[in-house]
């Protein structure tokens, strides 16, 4: 006989595998090979044998080759090249959702023990989404199932005071300060126990601190000795102390900035990420959790909230530690809430008893609908918003990704090459032995001097780039056209219209350019694309690609001055998704560079329509605001540039711009404006 207890354990195998789905669509995502790290740690894998050096020094550079460096993941890249070897990258692909559905389903247990299942289900989606901020192959996605395994073991040994278990973390711990560098992660764990054994002993009464030290010692010694021990395994990596120490040391050599490392209300100014605000919320969420903790429960958990403090941290100082706050913020929420929750729930069930299977019934099939929108409004975002799916749906390689390696292969292309930052990695797995790299996205593999006096001013100064082709004899430009940095912009503008330097190859990711004088003329008379075959091969790679893809290749068109392919390429977009922000904030840009009064109000146009969809980033306004005072619009340009500020108080371009606008009317030479 089917009865309500079988209906309700249906539906939570569904909500289980719907959840799981999630998860699986999420993290399915091709690998774009030319803006990972991926390529490094399979060379890493590959080479570590035979060249151990790579271990400690900037090995694959031929710029900065002997430079100490202390790599830290370097066990993550044989696992992931023993992966490789196995099945390629479809099968890296697959190991990479294998990973994050064992710790994602070891926090969904976790949580659900501390929680019950339709709280941990419901708090998991918000979680879910956020873990599509780091979907890439990473060796992150060990530390992932290191720090939840730890967690669990912390916990299970505080019900039990089995302390010998703490112990058997000690191989885990050896092999995860060889895989990635969030071993601290798990250290702060175990000091944080530690801590919260020791801290309300030692506080009880400052008056006899010898005593209360004494007697907090023998509260916490059953932590603070496995801690100690573990802390002296983590000794066991090639670079010793120093590699147990490099969390701490990395930032000291960074002379490179990268998104990734920057704060989420730094970035929310630069750029539109659904994941920032869906941070923001859950942090939100997690505070509120506390506060409703402490009026119902009124006592301390303070394990819990170091940890709170801790994971918030992390993800406020750097956007990278998003996914990892996701993971963390769900196990702490569902274990805050579960107080106000029981207690609300124990007054209902007293007035109304009979109702409770019923809205059980009724609250799993609400959560499963909601899963499937989940699931439904995913593959929407797939095809059409990316906001979270940001990649192509499916495993292994983009289609394409690897073509300029294998152009540049059967060309028999040679360096020495200059490359940009992003590219560096799939360089070093592609092109190594033959080639060394001018850069690799590793900033701490290379003197600080190296990115602010050598790599970013040839990039934007014609003189110190050819004192650098003649130093280093380059002789081949392999590029990233994707690169979003000013420098990187400036410098594919400058190289596709120099003379001295041919193009031969493009794709949805990159360019190749070889030197003029350093290549024979057979080679360029076969390979060279000129301004016809550019529009060709741009339009005919636009027909097959995704939409980041299109605008790259309508920016690389626009580096290229022929800035009517680009126009053509936003509004042929347009014309099938009238309202995409990006495409229309791009044409107001466009158009805005000319000095045309027709042009200056289409641009205007664009930018309002761009900001009724909701792309409004101070950047916009600053723009808005030059374009209305290139029109003589005053009044507008100020308050353009006032509605910067208001987004972004210390908005440098905003601020500079209302200060000349105040000295001008000082001197008489503008009318006092609002």
């Amino acid at each position: 006989m089917w009865t309500r207890e079988k209906t309700e354990k249906l539906l939570r195998i569904l909500i289980l595998a719907g959840l799981l789905a999630l998860v699986v669509l999420i993290f399915s995502q091709c690998i774009e090979f030319t803006a990972v790290d991926l390529g490094r740690h399979l060379a890493n894998g590959q080479f570590v044998w035979q060249h151990p050096s790579l271990l400690f020094h900037n090995f694959y550079s031929y710029t900065e080759p002997n430079f100490p460096f202390v790599n830290h993941h370097w066990l993550a890249g044989v696992i992931f090249y023993a992966v490789y070897l196995i099945g390629g990258f479809k099968f890296l692909s697959l190991f990479n959702i294998l990973l994050i559905l064992a710790a994602w389903l070891l926090a969904f247990n976790f949580t659900k023990q501390k929680a019950g299942f339709y709280l941990a289900a419901l708090l998991a989606l918000p979680t879910i989404f956020l873990l599509s901020e780091r979907v890439e192959v990473r060796p992150e996605i060990f530390s992932y199932l290191f720090i939840i395994l730890t967690w669990i073991t912390i916990e299970r040994t505080a019900t039990d005071k089995n302390y010998k278990r703490l112990l058997k973390l000690i191989p885990l711990f050896i092999v995860w300060v060889n895989i990635h560098i969030y071993f601290f992660v798990g250290l702060a764990l175990l000091g944080f126990k530690a801590a919260a054994e020791f801290c309300p002993v030692f506080f009880r009464n400052l008056e006899d601190w010898q005593t209360n030290l004494r007697d907090a010692w023998e509260a916490a010694k059953d932590w603070i000795k496995p801690f100690l021990y573990i802390v002296l395994a983590c000794l066991i990596n090639p670079n010793t102390i120093k590699g147990l120490l490099y969390p701490f040391n990395i930032f000291a050599n960074y002379g490179y900035e990268i998104a990734e490392n920057k704060s989420v209300f730094y970035l929310g100014h630069l750029m539109i990420n659904y994941n920032y605000s869906l941070f923001k919320g859950l942090l939100f969420l997690l505070i509120l959790s506390w506060a409703a903790y402490f009026f119902f429960a009124k006592k301390l958990r303070l394990f819990d909230l170091f940890l709170t403090v801790f994971f918030s941290l992390l993800a406020l100082f750097a956007s990278r530690n998003l996914a990892l706050f996701s993971l963390a913020a769900w196990i702490l929420i569902s274990s805050n809430l579960i107080w106000p929750l029981d207690f609300l729930k124990n007054k209902f069930w007293t007035f109304a008893p009979d109702l409770k299977e019923k809205i059980r019934l009724a609250l799993a099939g609400t959560l499963l609908l909601i899963i499937l929108l989940g699931l439904i409004s995913l593959m929407s975002d797939a095809q059409y918003n990316h906001k979270f799916i940001r990649g192509t749906l499916g495993w292994g390689l983009v289609a394409g990704s690897d073509d300029s390696a294998k152009f540049f292969k059967t060309n028999k292309l040679s360096g020495p090459i200059f490359n940009n930052y992003d590219l560096g990695s799939a360089l070093i797995f592609w092109l190594y032995p033959q080639e060394k790299v001018f850069v690799d996205n590793r900033p701490e593999a290379y003197s600080s001097e190296f990115f602010t006096t050598v790599y970013k001013p040839m990039q934007i100064n014609v003189l110190t780039w050819q004192d650098t082709v003649n130093k280093y004899q380059i002789k081949t430009v392999y590029f990233s056209h994707t690169d979003s940095t000013p420098w990187a912009r400036e410098f594919l503008h400058q190289i596709l219209t120099n003379n001295d330097w041919v193009l031969v190859y493009i794709d949805r990711y990159t360019v190749i350019l070889l030197n003029r004088k350093l290549t024979d003329a057979a080679t360029i008379k076969k390979l060279e694309i000129n301004s016809v075959t550019f529009r060709q091969e741009v339009t005919s790679l636009v027909a097959q690609s995704n939409l980041k893809s299109k605008f790259d290749l309508a920016d690389l068109a626009l580096q290229a001055n022929q800035t009517d392919l680009a126009e053509n390429i936003y509004r042929d977009f347009l014309w099938l998704h009238p309202d995409n922000k990006t495409a229309l904030v791009a044409l107001g840009y466009l158009y805005s560079g000319s000095s045309d009064p027709t042009m200056l109000n289409k641009a205007l146009t664009y930018f309002d329509w761009a900001l009724k969809a909701g792309y409004r980033l101070p950047g916009v306004y600053n723009q808005i605001g030059l374009t209305n005072w290139q029109l003589g619009a005053y009044q507008k340009a100020k308050d353009a540039w006032t509605s910067a500020l208001n987004l972004e108080r210390r908005n440098t371009a905003a601020l500079y711009y209302l200060n000349q606008v105040q000295r001008l009317q000082v001197q008489g030479k503008l009318p006092l404006l609002k």
